[in-house]
């Protein structure tokens, strides 16, 4: 193994893109596009309500994008809009029947498969590799923030 800082990028950016890589096979087979699976999994994996604002902020899609996938989600009756009381224009994504059965259809699968992976990395080692990701991803926005200045 390469443990110099630059290969431990490489090494890290290569694995990165790996599981970007399985998730794109996995939806490719779904007739959607990446956003929009990731759109759905938002939806169906979390238990509060979601805006679109929360998912642009959750995921860092654009704005644009995420409301031409809700857009579409209503014009198919997979969704409605319900707006949220006391604000101006922030509306809620609600779920239709048909469109958590689709939804459930597309992300059930993966999302057990997902849990299946992670139950057999031993506890210690996941909660490790979650501080040592969240403290790396701060400080890279750190790092290239402070380098545009």
């Amino acid at each position: 193994m390469n443990y110099t800082t630059k290969g431990q990028l490489e090494i890290i950016n290569q694995q990165m893109k790996e599981l970007t890589g399985i998730y794109k096979t996995a939806v490719s087979n779904l007739g959607i596009s990446e956003n929009e699976f990731w759109i759905w999994y938002a939806l169906i994996n979390m238990e509060d309500k979601l805006s679109q604002q929360d998912i642009c902020d959750m995921w860092s899609f654009s704005k644009q994008t995420v409301n031409t996938i809700i857009s579409h989600m209503v014009k198919n009756n997979y969704a409605t809009l319900e707006v949220v009381p006391g604000t101006r224009n922030r509306k809620n994504i609600c779920l239709t029947e048909e469109g958590r059965k689709f939804g459930e259809s597309i992300i059930v699968p993966i999302s057990n498969a997902e849990v299946q992976a992670l139950e057999r990395i031993p506890l210690q080692e996941r909660i490790a590799y979650l501080a040592v990701l969240e403290k790396y991803v701060k400080l890279l926005k750190k790092e290239i923030h402070s380098e545009r200045q």
